[in-house]
């Protein structure tokens, strides 16, 4: 039983360099909704965005992409 769980999970696990490019996007989004002079609703979209993104960098697999790929 824990083989096929983990086969199911291996197809949604990212690579390292998947990893490194969304730490790098969700640094900029959450840096441009910090020091971006935007209006609440913008900085509101950008923070939801680096939250998204660098949670799933850190998790290694992210719920989006289990979403639209399965």
């Amino acid at each position: 039983m824990v083989d096929v769980l983990h086969e199911v999970a291996k197809d949604f696990r990212m690579s390292e360099t998947e990893q490194k490019v969304r730490y790098g996007i969700g640094s900029a989004a959450a840096a441009a909704a910090i020091f971006a002079p935007l209006s609440y609703k913008w900085k509101g979209v950008l923070t939801g965005v680096a939250a998204e993104v660098i949670l799933a960098a850190v998790y290694g697999f992210s719920p989006l992409k289990r979403f639209f790929y399965s």
